[in-house]
């Protein structure tokens, strides 16, 4: 049996060191690694409008990341990282290959809905539904796919169980990861897959982020407004042990390296750096911290 922790990039990466002279100290990495329903109704249509930013209406406040224009083109930016990342696969578990159907999927948080898109068409026999909290999806979707206005931290009322349940890019948005991997467990099918796509604090392969460093003063800051909310950002570094805990079994993790910009040498970590720049994590971690995370920080604070 393989190891169950491994590295898809095990050697150190170089840089390039024609790339220094635009690098700065964010020259790091980061590493990658279903409820009650609600039809859309105006009220759900209404989003928050903070900072000159669109914030979901159902359940306001959960989730701490804005759903305007600007953010959905990240998203659909950020997937087609996972694309590069990945091979051109759209995951990595064994789910519907080599002779396993797959009846019913489900996307957790499918953000614009485009991974949950491009699923459905690569499956066009399974029954596909994509679930978050805002009702930005497009509407034009292939005839197997659906998507839903859902919380995924209520208590499940899916009509089916699921042969394959996939999360991306979920951290800091679920308070209780082992109670969401509780409810993923019993709504799966026997021998059915769940397989969790995210990321966790900025690591660095040669000890360069040091805790002098902005980067990791952000990074620390950061980690702690999420802590102040429930929702800690670092919750990836125990899905696999909380999973195995729950009772899944051949639990893989793989790690892989996204660098900060386009400083290595190797020619598809440097394309990985220039499409993981434009992401602009900084920037919406920045209003994350400062915005929600303080103002929890003032309601904790009141009398």
């Amino acid at each position: 049996m393989a190891d169950p922790t491994s590295t898809a990039d095990p050697v150190a990466l170089e840089v390039d060191e024609a790339e220094t002279d635009t690098a700065s100290d964010t020259d790091s990495f980061a590493s990658t690694e279903g409820s009650s329903t609600s039809s859309i109704t105006s009220s759900i249509l209404k989003y928050r409008q903070e900072n000159g930013r669109t914030y979901h209406a159902y359940k306001d406040g959960q989730y701490v990341v804005p759903n305007d224009e600007q953010e959905q083109d990240r998203l659909d930016l950020q997937h087609h990282l996972f694309l590069l990342t990945f091979n051109d696969k759209l995951y990595l578990s064994p789910a519907g290959r080599e002779g396993r159907q797959l009846h019913n999927v489900l996307d957790v948080g499918t953000g614009t809905g485009i991974w949950a898109m491009d699923f459905a068409d690569e499956h066009p026999s399974a029954s596909v539904i994509g679930i978050d909290l805002s009702p930005i999806q497009s509407p034009f979707v292939p005839p197997n796919l659906s998507f839903q206005v859902d919380d995924i931290e209520e208590p499940w009322t899916f009509h089916v169980r699921f042969d394959f349940i996939y999360s991306r890019m979920m951290t800091a948005s679920i308070a209780d990861w082992p109670g969401f991997f509780a409810k993923a467990y019993e709504n799966l099918n026997p021998g059915g897959w769940i397989e969790l796509a995210d990321i966790y604090p900025i690591t660095s392969d040669d000890g360069t982020l040091t805790k002098d460093s902005a980067t990791h003063e952000w990074v620390t800051k950061l980690l702690d407004g999420t802590k102040m909310i429930g929702r800690p950002f670092d919750g990836a570094n125990k899905y696999k042990e909380q999973l195995e805990a729950q009772g899944f079994q051949n639990v893989q993790q793989v790690v892989f390296k996204w660098p900060q910009n386009t400083w290595p040498r190797d020619k598809k970590h440097k394309e990985l750096g220039k499409h993981h720049s434009l992401l602009q994590y900084p920037r919406v971690a920045n209003e994350l911290t400062v915005g929600r995370c303080l103002e929890s920080r003032k309601h904790q604070l009141r009398p």
